[in-house]
């Protein structure tokens, strides 16, 4: 069963593209969630990058970011948040 690292990234969006973004990264398959928010940032995205033996998973986290997320058009900034430890409650 792969282990994955969880990240959660925070993005700058140009006013009223909010929408658009999201219908763009939800086509990267390690998103998981987005989620328009209030307040200084515009998108709360989580993502699952797998682990690998080879590749540290900050490392691989920080690729992702690089190259699928902020290449979205209309992303003006992030903040990525990578998970150490998480519990999570089923509803």
């Amino acid at each position: 069963m792969p282990v994955y690292q969880r990240a959660f990234v925070l993005l700058k969006v140009t006013p009223g593209h909010e929408e658009e973004v999201i219908d763009e990264l939800m086509k990267v398959p390690e998103i998981v969630e987005t989620h328009i928010v209030p307040g200084d940032w515009d998108i709360l995205v989580v993502l699952n990058a797998q682990k690998e033996v080879l590749v540290p998973s900050d490392e691989k986290v920080y690729r992702l970011v690089m190259s699928k997320i902020q290449k979205v058009k209309h992303i003006e900034d992030t903040n990525t948040m990578v998970s150490q430890f998480s519990r999570i409650k089923k509803v």
